[in-house]
């Protein structure tokens, strides 16, 4: 194991690989590697509660609804962002996918980039998420920890990505180096509008405020969209995917019902792609 950017959540001195299944800092506070290949690096009071985060079940849907390729173009299009609008140095980023959930995404945008080298680190509050994540995609790092209180060292990443995940925006501008790029992913005014109908007497379309939040630690260079349509022929398959959102929560039992009734549908993808720098 090679060393990573991370450091310890008690002193924030480096932690250090000392052997292939235990981190250390100098002062002698240890983590060990999972058997799934994760460290937890969120302390105890740094909890709210006993199992924070996403839990088993939607992080299930999750990863068996990206599995069937539904949101591959976003993919597609952030790699082509990447590739085509970003400079690193030597051709080679150190990137995390702050609030990775169960990895896919690290692993398909952040990895395999025509011309390009990375180092993926991935984090997540959700221990479920992180375990599923290090189980599945070896190649990159992946820990426990908390968006407010990153264990990362500062200035050590090029590349911030966050997917419909919390952000916070100083803990983002400490981390990241100063010529780095983070890309916040957000629904787009019309995201999944039609499973939203199934569900509710009026859509009301989402807003996107990323920009006011992620100012005045960011410059807002642009914010690109990823838009495009799928079809749902499977009434499993519709269920998966209202599972991995917060509709499923506020769903009734008639609606429910409903959307169990629904063989045949086209739902919009609609995604806000932003993309910070530093403020000059």
């Amino acid at each position: 194991m090679h060393q990573q950017p991370i450091i310890c959540p008690y002193c924030q001195n480096p932690l250090l690989a000392t052997t292939t299944k235990n981190y250390a800092c100098e002062l002698n506070h240890s983590f060990d590697v999972s058997k799934e290949g994760y460290i937890n690096l969120l302390p105890v009071n740094q909890k709210k509660s006993k199992s924070p985060g996403d839990n088993e079940m939607m992080i299930s849907a999750r990863r068996a609804f990206l599995e069937l390729g539904f949101y591959d173009p976003l993919i597609e299009r952030l790699k082509t962002i990447i590739q085509e609008d970003f400079t690193f140095n030597d051709n080679h980023f150190v990137a995390l996918d702050a609030g990775c959930g169960e990895g896919y995404y690290s692993e398909k945008v952040m990895n395999n980039i025509p011309g390009l080298s990375s180092e993926v680190l991935g984090t997540d509050i959700s221990k479920y998420a992180v375990k599923n994540a290090a189980k599945k995609y070896k190649d990159n790092f992946y820990f426990v920890s908390s968006i407010i209180n990153l264990p990362v060292a500062t200035e050590s990443t090029d590349l911030i990505l966050s997917i419909f995940s919390p952000i916070h925006p100083e803990e983002f501008r400490r981390i990241l180096s100063k010529d780095g790029y983070v890309i916040v992913v957000s629904p787009g005014e019309n995201h999944l509008k039609e499973l939203a109908q199934l569900i509710y007497d009026t859509f009301k379309p989402h807003e996107n405020n990323v920009p006011e939040k992620m100012a005045p630690s960011f410059e807002h260079q642009a914010t690109k969209k990823a838009t495009f349509s799928i079809h749902i022929t499977e009434v499993e398959t519709l269920l998966i995917l209202l599972k991995m959102t917060p509709y499923y929560w506020s769903t009734s039992k008639e609606n429910l019902a409903k959307i169990e009734r629904c063989k045949d549908i086209t739902i919009t993808c609609d995604f806000n792609i932003s993309i910070f720098k530093h403020q000059p």
